[in-house]
């Protein structure tokens, strides 16, 4: 994977490894990133930055399947200001 600065990947559409879109990249922090899913109702999950495949065109690819996220890194919140994440 290319080096990136990080901050690109905010708004950006994320994609499971099985081709599921999950939402757009929404914030970061030191060991994950945030992706957001709906507007009304959001569905949050903690990635860690080591389940990210790859970043090219605009487009976030992860390394792990839509059935890993929802049972690993789903919140329901998205601990923005919480300093253990």
């Amino acid at each position: 994977m290319r080096d990136f600065d990080w901050n690109e990947i905010i708004t950006k559409s994320v994609q499971t490894s099985d081709g599921k879109h999950v939402g757009h990249a929404d914030g970061l922090s030191e060991r994950v990133f945030i992706v957001k899913d709906k507007v009304l109702h959001a569905r949050y999950f903690l990635v860690p930055r080591d389940k990210l495949e790859s970043y090219d065109n605009g487009k976030v690819l992860l390394k792990i399947p839509e059935d890993v996220l929802n049972s690993k890194y789903r919140r329901d919140r998205p601990g923005y200001f919480d300093r253990s994440v």
